[in-house]
């Protein structure tokens, strides 16, 4: 016989029963666990999606051929733009389709290869920004053809990020996973060549990957433009965030 019926009684109320009492409510833990790393993925997403209004570039005050000739004609020529999948994206040549990957390649007769970031608000303090790599895991990157810091233009600096409960002020592949923070009028500083930048926080927006025109320079004014994936933990879009020289 393989099964019997057994009548419960007072002394033994559950016949049969071979799990411990002592162990009844791991099922329950472990549901609760799973529910809460799911939670811990889905809120960064939901949160950034409705506390984030969803700006997108204007080619009005982005938008100038002096530096970008070859890039914009490389996009002009280009119909329809598709992103290969299995991209690295550690390498900053890959953030926006059709971006010049030849830029990258170092320069002999650059006049520094790196300087350093700090933000207060972000508790980033003296990032090193290097020009003469696009390795993110490394460091922040300058991106190529880009203005140095405190000239004309806006020099250009990516930065990894990941899900912001893993971000890591000292680990450049989360250093900017709480950029979407960062508020209007915050301050950013640049010490290059011994000489400190201070940059006020002026506008906040998101593009999408074959938005380049944001790489391009406009000589009317001193800027600084900082740029991530999201929403957090994602590589859907770019967020952008623009900042203004401030006089000494």
């Amino acid at each position: 016989m393989l099964y019997q019926y057994q009548k419960s009684t007072n002394e033994n109320p559950s016949p049969g029963h071979t799990i411990p009492n002592q162990i009844r409510f791991l099922p329950t833990l472990i549901s609760a666990i799973g529910l809460g790393l799911v939670a811990t993925v889905i809120w960064p997403l939901v949160n950034y999606n409705f506390s984030k209004k969803p700006f997108s570039s204007s080619s009005g005050s982005l938008l100038s051929p002096l530096n970008y000739q070859s890039l914009a004609a490389d996009v002009a020529e280009s119909s329809s733009v598709s992103i290969l999948g299995q991209v690295n994206y550690t390498r900053a040549s890959n953030w926006f389709v059709d971006s010049p990957t030849s830029a990258f390649i170092p320069v002999a007769d650059l006049t520094i290869n790196e300087y350093s970031i700090s933000i207060p608000s972000l508790d980033i303090e003296e990032a090193t920004v290097r020009l003469d790599s696009e390795d993110l895991m490394a460091s922040l990157v300058h991106y190529p053809q880009t203005a140095f810091p405190g000239q004309y233009g806006s020099p250009v600096i990516f930065g990894h990020s990941t899900l912001p409960q893993f971000f890591d002020p000292l680990d450049y592949t989360s250093i900017f996973s709480t950029l979407p923070t960062i508020q209007p009028g915050a301050s950013i500083f640049i010490t290059s060549n011994g000489i400190k930048y201070t940059y006020k926080v002026n506008n906040i927006y998101q593009v999408k990957p074959d938005q380049v025109e944001v790489l391009r320079q406009e000589f009317n004014e001193k800027t600084l433009k900082l740029i991530t994936c999201v929403p957090p933990g994602t590589k859907l879009k770019r967020l952008v965030v623009e900042a203004v020289l401030q006089k000494i």
